[in-house]
């Protein structure tokens, strides 16, 4: 049995010294590299909002479902 996530709704992301803590809707919490995280950035195309002084990034979620991770970018 493989030990993964699939299913687990993610309820919260948050900093953690060096690291991101993860939340779950099952009341668990794991951590994420830095590293790891980029990872998973570089895999979405974003939308770029300039509001007052920041530029903010939004993803499309229509566009990116957890079930087209394993379909190859176009």
């Amino acid at each position: 049995m493989k030990n993964q996530l699939l299913g687990t709704q993610i309820v919260r992301a948050n900093p953690y010294y060096e690291n991101i803590y993860v939340s779950t809707g099952n009341n668990e919490g794991f951590f994420l590299s830095i590293e790891e995280l980029t990872k998973i950035l570089s895999e979405f195309d974003f939308n770029i909002e300039k509001k007052k002084t920041r530029k903010w990034l939004s993803v499309d979620l229509n566009e990116w479902r957890v079930e087209k991770f394993n379909e190859p970018r176009s």
